[in-house]
């Protein structure tokens, strides 16, 4: 499981780009119509971070991939015995 947060679980996103021609109905066209539809993928936003992580009194080094809104809640202070280092 490469690339997924370590903390939230987050990771890429597999979603569709859909294009569209015409003018829409409410400018006064006869609407959007649908030209193609390709996949894509959303990335999540993931750094590489050094972590301590305390279980049961014994604490780990670790290099593991966080998202950046898990380095904001690490950034408080600890959270379930996961530090940054």
């Amino acid at each position: 499981m490469s690339r997924e947060c370590y903390l939230t679980g987050k990771k890429n996103l597999v979603v569709n780009s859909v294009t569209r021609r015409g003018k829409a109905r409410a400018a006064g066209g006869v609407g959007r119509k649908v030209t193609g539809v390709t996949k894509r993928v959303q990335r999540a936003n993931l750094l590489k971070k050094t972590i301590r992580e305390t279980v049961n009194g014994k604490s780990t080094v670790k290099t593991v991939w966080l998202s950046a809104n898990a380095l904001r809640t690490l950034s408080r202070g600890p959270h379930k015995g996961i530090e940054l280092l």
